[in-house]
């Protein structure tokens, strides 16, 4: 079976610092706000959702018992909002045949971990509505109705699962395959869970790229800490990517670069080496933590979803997510421009987005217009302290602030000129952190 589904909408129902908020997600996302207004937690409902669609169990999942990549920021217990003992997520994936498929969950934490509520929701392939979704759990398991007409009131099945993973993870066997099977809702499942699936947060840690790793570990981990590996094989089995990640290496360094290459120890592992000519190179345990994360995050955007650690379901090919925080350091901002090229490059490529924050105003304003719907602004309300999330053009006062300057110009100027005839900017200025 072969899917291309992205995912199209983030529900932080109740998430740590959100409640009834919605992250919309293009092509190409910009997340921007003020430090602590939530920006990280926005991505985190996110990156639980993934974790939940790999099938795996709730603490499992979330506290990183089963994988390599650690907890979810703040664990399992982090995730409630404060004084809350539940949260609850919901997303919507844009499925191959134009009809959205939606993900509502709602998890317990305490006393103990239990997946309370799940509903899969919206339109199968043969067009026909479909809904499951689990009523109250009983003593020792948790009831789960499907039903596969949304129109009709009475349930069409009714069977048994114990609550500790996604009920639609399991669709594929056991019972559920023979009672679904009269429709496309195991489909429609399949596709939802590999998108989220295909979410990939990279986080590059330069410290542990500057080791010998094996040549075989070939695929980018969230750390990068096998970049070395990764960049060998593409330049192995990809020339066109690597010659690219080459050029956008020359254009960052201050110095000339003839070409980036690995070496090899004597148990076959490799190193990256940047050669500079006449003799020089720079091997990756004396490259600037600015260098060795710049070439992880374009290895990433160059590559695309055949080039990065992303788990592998039942899908051909899976979509990617390329969720990137701080995208601009150890960057200077004259490198901004190189930056968006590759962000743009990377969502031209099929069923391919990107969800990135920023601080730079260099950056900002090197963004088009079109580029400013995919700029979601997170800031916390000064009464409850939650935090919320809102497109850039539909804050109040963006057209006149966009009248005066780039937006990155707009944020680096620290206040707006303001002329009494002009309309309040305050609410955009604060949101921006200006002034």
């Amino acid at each position: 079976m072969s899917h291309l589904a992205t995912v199209s909408e983030v529900r932080l129902t109740r998430f740590k610092t959100f409640r009834d908020a919605v992250l919309p997600l293009e092509p190409l996302t910009v997340l921007i706000g003020r430090n602590s207004s939530g920006k990280s937690n926005a991505l985190d409902g996110l990156d639980v959702l993934s974790r939940l669609a790999w099938g795996e169990d709730v603490r499992g999942a979330l506290d990183g018992r089963h994988r390599d990549i650690g907890a979810v920021r703040g664990g399992l217990e982090g995730c409630p909002p404060h004084g809350s003992d539940i949260f609850e997520l919901g997303c919507t994936v844009d499925t191959p045949w134009g009809a959205p498929a939606m993900l509502d969950v709602a998890v317990r934490v305490r006393p103990d971990v239990r997946i309370i509520s799940e509903q899969l929701s919206g339109r199968m392939r043969d067009g026909q509505p479909m809904l499951l979704r689990s009523l109250a759990p009983e003593s020792g398991g948790g009831s789960i109705v499907i039903t596969k007409y949304a129109d009709r009131p009475e349930p069409t099945y009714r069977v048994s699962s114990k609550g500790d993973r996604l009920f639609c993870s399991q669709m594929s066997s056991g019972f559920f395959s023979e009672v679904a099977r009269e429709g496309d809702m195991i489909e429609a499942a399949e596709v939802l869970l590999d998108a989220l699936r295909g979410v990939f947060h990279l986080d590059p840690v330069p410290h542990l790229m500057r080791q010998y790793v094996p040549a075989r570990d070939a695929e980018l981990r969230r750390s990068a800490e096998n970049l070395s590996a990764a960049v060998g094989g593409i330049a192995r089995r990809a020339p066109e990517e690597f010659a690219q990640l080459e050029a956008a290496l020359r254009r960052i360094a201050e110095h000339p670069i003839e070409h980036l290459r690995t070496t090899r120890s004597d148990l076959d592992d490799v190193m990256l080496v940047v050669d500079e000519g006449q003799g020089g190179i720079t091997p990756a345990r004396e490259m600037s933590d600015g260098m060795l994360r710049f070439l992880a995050i374009a290895t990433a955007l160059i590559t695309g979803r055949h080039g990065v650690d992303i788990y592998a379901g039942p899908s051909v090919k899976p979509s990617l997510t390329l969720v990137v925080e701080e995208l601009e350091n150890g960057l200077h901002p004259s490198q901004a421009n190189l930056l968006l090229d590759l962000l743009h490059q990377a969502v031209a490529r099929e069923r391919t987005q990107v969800l990135v924050t920023t601080h730079s105003p260099a950056l900002l304003s090197a963004l088009s217009g079109d580029d400013h719907r995919g700029v979601i602004v997170c800031d916390r309300e000064s009464g409850a302290g939650l935090s919320r999330l809102q497109r850039l053009p539909e804050i109040d006062g963006y057209a006149a602030a966009m009248a005066e300057g780039r937006l990155g110009d707009v944020v680096a100027r620290g206040r707006l000129p303001l002329r009494p005839e002009e309309r309040d900017y305050s609410d955009f200025d604060r949101l921006m952190g200006i002034g």
